[in-house]
Formats: structure tokens, sequence, C-alpha cells
């Protein structure tokens, strides 16, 4: 399974995801550039604060990606 694969079961999950799951996930440290890249496959990234203050991100494919 390739990193973006291993990234979008990650960001569709019901509870979405933080950076350290995607460092824990993917044999990659740099978890925004990943994002960034199904950014750039036309994939919408939702970001929520939780009250603790850690990031967590949700993913959802655009219609034609």
């Amino acid at each position: 399974m390739k990193q973006q694969d291993k990234l979008i079961k990650l960001l569709t999950r019901s509870q979405g995801c933080t950076s350290v799951d995607i460092v824990k996930g993917l044999p990659s440290v740099t978890p925004h550039r990943r994002i960034s890249d199904l950014k750039e496959k036309g994939w919408t990234i939702f970001k929520k604060k939780r009250d603790d203050g850690l990031t967590i991100y949700f993913g959802k494919p655009h219609k034609n990606a």
C-alpha cells in the first residue's frame, strides 16, 4: 500500500487523524507535505481543533478525484 493510500485511510476514518497518527502510520516524517499532496490532487482537508489544542484532520475527495 502506498503512502497516499495509507493517508487516505487515516483521513477518512470517522475520528479523523492527528499529525502523530500520520507519522506513525506512514514511513514519513512530513505529514503536512503528504496532506498537501492530496490537496493538489483535489482533496478537501478539514481541520478541527479539540479542546486540548490537538488538531484533527479529515479528508474528502473531490467528486472527480
